[in-house]
């Protein structure tokens, strides 16, 4: 059911300029909802390109989790020096992470929900999320082919919400970003 995993020797790509043009980390989270004071989850931190901005915004009374499944991305990750409220936290399955039920305000997964088992995947989320707590799925339109995974890979809007639902998670808004993305806003009910 799931796709390839994106391998770290790429994780340059992550961080492009015109990536960040067009979605500006920053302003992508304040423009959702992360505020100061809450507590994060990048689940598929990467090199830290959401990350980072995010531990930023929530500020150093409150933890940042960096979640990946790839050694090497969160040794990448590590040397880019994040601010000292980042706790940088290998999930080996990825379906299994290592952080308390219920800790969580804010989750962003951003381009990963296609490399997984979706249900599977977002009840995990779920169990970390305190109630009312935020989920920004931010994944690749099916439409916009020119880089990203495979077109028969990539789930549409439509898809992510069948399985928010389905993993007991109410989606609130959904939006189109821009020629590459779309976001889907989920909450802990």
């Amino acid at each position: 059911m799931h796709g390839h995993r994106f391998e770290a020797k790429h994780h340059k790509r992550l961080d492009s300029p015109y990536r960040r043009r067009i979605l500006p980390p920053k302003a992508t989270l304040e423009r959702f909802g992360l505020k100061k004071g809450m507590t994060v989850a990048d689940i598929g931190a990467g090199s830290g390109y959401f990350l980072i901005p995010a531990a930023r915004i929530v500020g150093n009374d409150s933890k940042a989790y960096a979640l990946d499944a790839s050694k090497e991305m969160l040794a990448v990750l590590k040397g880019k020096k994040p601010p000292s409220n980042v706790e940088l936290v290998h999930t080996t399955d990825g379906y299994s992470f290592k952080i308390d039920s219920g800790a969580v305000d804010y989750v962003i997964a951003s381009a990963i929900l296609h490399e997984n088992e979706p249900v599977k995947f977002l009840k995990e989320i779920r169990r970390i999320m305190k109630p009312g707590a935020t989920l920004l799925i931010i994944d690749w339109r099916k439409e916009s082919l020119r880089s990203g995974p495979p077109a028969e890979e990539r789930l549409s809007p439509e898809q992510v919400k069948e399985f928010l639902v389905k993993s007991k998670l109410k989606p609130t808004r959904t939006l189109v970003l821009n020629t590459r993305y779309y976001a889907v806003v989920a909450k802990k009910a």
